[in-house]
């Protein structure tokens, strides 16, 4: 199952590139056409097999339901060209606002189910991810712009390996240097408790 949720997390972007240079001779509106009819089909599989539905895939499912359905009907393909750097920015500032303005931390909310983190690493993965998709919105746009259609649908292709690729470096660098200052107490809810805990001597040690 959780492959199939992997591969559905990705199939509207898929269909959406694939249809665009495969099935219908580079016209973005059916290209458009087909990956909001991929969207819906996403959520259909969703729901028939149980799955989770991520807080993430409802906000892809709004945005681009919506952006779809302006650059159908008004004939303008520069709003689905705004779809990704929408999300991005969006989620750019939810992760840089909780970060900085001490709010509870968003991306904590997100996964604390699967993973406990201590409260600084978290807010590291934060600040990492804000400026990453800060800086994935902006380059899309700055694409769609400065470049023909299919240049930037290449680049749509190509960044769903160059962003993941560069945060994922980054959250391993932040993970790795954390590791090494806590001495491995990045797993634990609290750590300002846990990293006084591992310093302080136990009542034995001083006691010798």
């Amino acid at each position: 199952m959780e492959t199939l949720y992997q591969i559905l997390e990705i199939a509207p972007g898929v269909v959406f590139i694939g249809s665009y240079f495969f099935l219908v001779d580079q016209d973005i509106y059916w290209a458009t056409a087909f990956f909001m009819i991929a969207l819906v089909v996403q959520f259909i599989i969703c729901f028939l097999f149980k799955l989770k539905i991520s807080k993430l895939m409802w906000v892809v499912l709004g945005v681009g339901m919506t952006a779809g359905t302006i650059t159908i009907v008004f004939q303008m393909p520069i709003i689905i060209k705004w779809r990704p750097t929408a999300i991005s920015w969006a989620m750019s500032a939810a992760f840089l606002m909780t970060h900085f303005l001490g709010r509870k931390n968003i991306l904590k909310w997100l996964l604390e189910d699967y993973v406990q983190l201590s409260d600084r690493l978290w807010n590291y993965q934060t600040l990492v991810l804000g400026i990453v998709f800060l800086l994935s919105g902006t380059t899309n746009i700055v694409v769609a712009y400065s470049f023909s259609e299919q240049t930037w649908m290449f680049y749509k292709f190509l960044s769903w390996f160059v962003w993941p690729l560069l945060s994922g470096t980054l959250l391993g660098i932040v993970f790795w240097v954390e590791h090494r200052r806590t001495g491995g107490a990045i797993f634990e809810p609290d750590s300002k408790e846990s990293i006084t805990q591992k310093l302080e001597p136990s009542d034995h040690e001083s006691t010798q």
